[in-house]
This record gives C-alpha cells, sequence and structure tokens, in this order.
C-alpha cells in the first residue's frame, strides 16, 4: 500500500451514539419506587395476614389482589423507558389505598385505628413522591 492509499481509508471516529440511543441513567426516584412497589407488592402478595395486622385492614384477599398491583407497577416502573405512566398507576394505586384505609376505620376498633392512621399518614407521604415522580416524567422536556 502506498501512503496515498493509507490517507484515503480514513474514517471519521464517531464521538457519540446517535440521538436515538438513550443513555441518560434513570432517574433515582422512580427506581426508587419502582423497587419500594416490588418489595410492598411481594409483602402484600406473599404475606397478606401480616400486612393486614400491620395496617388494620383485616381484608387479606383485598391485601393480597393489592400486592399483585404493586409488582406490576414496580416491574412497569423498572422496565419502561418513559415510566410517566406506571408512575401514575402508583398515584391511582394511592388513591385506592387511601379509600381503603378510610373504609376499613369507620368499622375499626380504637387498636386497629391507630394502625390505619399510622398507615393512611404513610401513603400520603408516599404519594407525595408518586405524584412528585409522575409529574417529572410526565413533563420532563428531555424524554416527551
Amino acid at each position: 500500500m502506498t501512503s496515498a492509499t493509507l490517507t484515503e481509508s480514513r474514517h471519521e471516529v464517531k464521538t457519540r451514539l446517535p440521538r436515538s440511543i438513550d443513555t441518560t441513567p434513570p432517574k433515582p426516584l422512580a427506581t426508587f419506587l419502582g423497587l419500594f412497589s416490588l418489595g410492598l407488592g411481594l409483602a402484600e402478595a406473599l404475606k397478606p395476614r401480616g400486612m393486614a395486622g400491620a395496617t388494620g385492614v383485616h381484608s387479606p384477599n383485598l391485601l393480597r389482589a393489592y400486592g399483585l398491583r404493586e409488582i406490576a407497577s414496580g416491574v412497569g416502573i423498572l422496565a419502561s423507558r418513559n415510566p410517566a405512566v406506571w408512575l401514575w398507576s402508583r398515584v391511582g394505586g394511592d388513591a385506592i389505598d387511601l379509600a381503603t384505609l378510610a373504609s376499613a376505620y369507620g368499622a375499626a376498633g380504637e387498636r386497629d385505628r391507630s394502625r390505619i392512621m399510622a398507615s393512611a399518614v404513610a401513603v400520603l407521604g408516599v404519594t407525595a413522591l408518586d405524584v412528585l415522580c409522575a409529574a417529572d416524567h410526565t413533563y420532563d422536556p428531555v424524554e416527551n
């Protein structure tokens, strides 16, 4: 090969991936909420009687169903490139959980009422995180 041939065969070196490839790391709050959903869902699905005792909601079959809902949301959040829909599903699930707690409160004794109130406070705290994270993923101009 001559030096002219070597010069002609040089290729431009790419320094970036194409724009269509998403290289941004997952947002930490969404990842946390996805993992939280999996953990809570497994606890509700596998130990609904234990969760019933902890929350004051004595309906193991209902808690098992809520656990499956949580697992689905968690998998969706962690597996999706844009988890906004799955994060909003958590917000909807929080509303259902709060309605369930409110319903259980009316029929509960004093011991269960304090557990239900503690559960409601915990759900309200997580709801705030869910709404903030879902809104962030919904309105993020980088993702949309």
